[in-house]
């Protein structure tokens, strides 16, 4: 047993000093003793290591058979577009790969500053399908009890609203696209496309439009998605482009 000649030494702290570096585990490691403040912003942990079992909390979801599943990256953000005055066109382009199958692309609060009507294009290799090859269908509903059906066959650039949308900074146009298996992943198809909107017409009338296109021109794997207006320029607004995991 260890004994002291003379006075026993006063205590003193522990200083990172005492203490070499790669010394301590996690067996020294009370466990839950580590709390969300221990933890750095910066830290940037992989959502992988974000597992929990048997419960739910922050970091999990629900199934749809009742069980738990922790946070994964199956949806994710690929890329912001945020929209200044004149505007004319937002291109996403080498986003998509075999990591994701689906794509969806969200418009919020879009401004036209003229009037314009939304087109969109299919990008082969970094340019645009301007083909005579696109074939759409989509619905119409109006605030006025109004609805129609439109059918293009085909078209140079499938136009995604029913009329001309407000150009007035009150109003704006959002909308969601997705964009089915672009880059082949499963099976050289034709790529399909579906979308949604609503936004106020340039006669005051709130108006939603749904429906979809396919472009027959051919089944090569897309590199990008481009969208404009057919006159005048965006105004305002944020595109986003999402992947999602099969």
């Amino acid at each position: 047993m260890a004994g002291y000649l003379g006075n026993i030494p006063s205590a003193v702290p522990l200083t990172s000093a005492d203490i070499a570096d790669g010394i301590i585990t996690s067996a020294k490691i009370v466990d839950g003793t580590i709390v969300n403040a221990d933890i750095n912003a910066s830290s940037a942990i992989a959502l992988s290591k974000l597992s929990t079992t048997g419960t739910a909390d922050a970091t999990t979801f629900l199934r749809g058979d009742g069980a738990y599943t922790a946070v994964s990256s199956d949806f994710v953000r690929l890329s912001t577009s945020t929209i200044t005055a004149n505007t004319a066109s937002v291109t996403f382009d080498g986003f998509f790969s075999s990591t994701y199958d689906t794509y969806i692309i969200y418009g919020n609060n879009i401004l036209f500053d003229a009037g314009g009507n939304l087109l969109v294009r299919y990008r082969v290799s970094g340019s645009d399908v301007t083909a005579n090859n696109y074939f759409s269908i989509g619905a119409i509903d109006t605030s006025d009890n109004s609805s129609s059906r439109e059918v293009g066959h085909p078209t140079t650039a499938p136009q995604l609203n029913g009329n001309t949308p407000s150009n007035g900074s009150d109003y704006g146009m959002n909308f969601c696209i997705t964009i089915f298996d672009p880059n082949n992943n499963q099976g050289t198809r034709y790529k399909h496309t579906k979308f949604e909107l609503i936004y106020t017409t340039s006669t005051g009338y709130v108006q939603s439009s749904f429906g979809g296109f396919v472009n027959t021109n051919s089944t090569s794997a897309l590199s990008g998605f481009k969208i404009y207006t057919n006159s005048g320029n965006f105004d305002a607004g944020t595109m986003v482009l999402y992947g999602v995991k099969k």
